[in-house]
């Protein structure tokens, strides 16, 4: 009950003034409250209901808002802070006054502090523990968020009581890295197996290098398309570009691949002269190619609610480099 308080009114309080945070979910110990145990008979000595007893309870524990000050160009909100405080304070709520003599809460029941129902708990290392999840606001940067709310752990940890500590669980950038280090991984493996394969049936290391620039340029396309859109660079369409890696060079292979075969064919052409009319001759199955995987995609937009938020900035990403390989592919 201790962990469950200090998490609620110390460290929630604390990681919710991060930037990007929209608030903090506790979960595990036994949360703190303090209880009114009502006798019957005396709420039928005093003629009182039970909902006097909780209309005076809340009476006397509420918030009340007020105007505000303004001094020095800052405005100072007015408030009646009204929470009642420790079970002596809640225990002399006064309920009425009998002939001047007031009835307090105490005098038709018993207060002692207890725990709510409990409808869980959370375990660490096979030890009970109080755990929090930090939900990050909509349309807030997550790695900015993250830093902040590591530097609120710093502020919070200084503020618990010795014993006490805060651990990290899960953070979500360690993943958010892992995807970019995944894309980086296959950028560089695909690159160097293009200049391989195509070095091996081509013999020639320039034509390799401009497919291969294909992958670097199709990506640049895609991200200013994403940042356009609005479209983030999370798991999903980060995933999205790793998974459509070979599809991007496909277009590319198919024209330069074509281009070489003609310039070897017709030496006494010029160069310039070669590779329009060897365009001209694989454009109409390549626009074809990319336009079919584009369409592959199409029903992953049709997709609403959590399917939809998961797996639409896949298929936007990957519809975002393709289109942007056909456009790396006519230059």
């Amino acid at each position: 009950m201790e962990l469950r308080a200090l998490q609620d009114w110390d460290v929630k309080l604390i990681l919710r003034t991060a930037h990007g945070v929209d608030d903090v979910l506790s979960f595990g110990g036994k949360e703190k409250q303090y209880q009114v145990l009502i006798d019957p008979g005396k709420l039928v000595k005093y003629g009182l209901s039970l909902s006097d007893v909780f209309s005076r309870i809340e009476t006397n524990n509420r918030v009340a808002g007020g105007q505000y000050i303004e001094k020095n160009g800052e405005a100072f909100f007015v408030r009646g802070i009204g929470l009642v405080e420790g079970t002596d304070a809640l225990g002399s709520i006064t309920l009425f006054s009998e002939q001047g003599t007031p009835v307090y809460l105490k005098d038709v029941g018993r207060i002692a502090e207890g725990s709510g129902l409990r409808v869980g708990a959370a375990l660490l290392d096979d030890n009970e523990a109080v755990t929090g999840i930090v939900l990050k606001r909509t349309g807030a940067n997550a790695n900015v968020a993250i830093h902040g709310i590591k530097e609120k752990i710093e502020l919070a940890q200084r503020s618990l009581p010795q014993g006490v500590s805060i651990e990290g669980i899960y953070d979500r950038s360690d993943i958010t890295k892992k995807a970019v280090k995944t894309i980086k991984d296959s950028l560089l493996q695909g690159a160097v197996l293009v200049i391989i394969v195509l070095f091996f049936f081509l013999g020639e290391i320039r034509s390799s290098i401009v497919v291969v620039l294909t992958l670097p340029l199709s990506m640049l396309i895609a991200f200013i398309c994403m940042k356009y859109f609005g479209v983030g660079a999370n798991l999903m369409s980060l995933g999205g570009l790793a998974m459509g890696l070979g599809m991007m060079v496909d277009g590319a292979v198919v024209m330069v691949e074509n281009s070489f075969r003609l310039m070897s064919e017709k030496g006494d052409q010029s160069r310039a002269q070669i590779i329009l009319e060897a365009a001209k001759e694989v454009i109409n199955p390549i626009a074809f190619a990319v336009l079919i995987i584009i369409t592959v995609f199409l029903p992953i937009f049709s997709l609403t609610g959590m399917e939809g938020k998961m797996f639409r900035p896949m298929a936007l990403t990957i519809t975002f480099a393709m289109a942007g390989s056909f456009f790396v592919i006519l230059t």
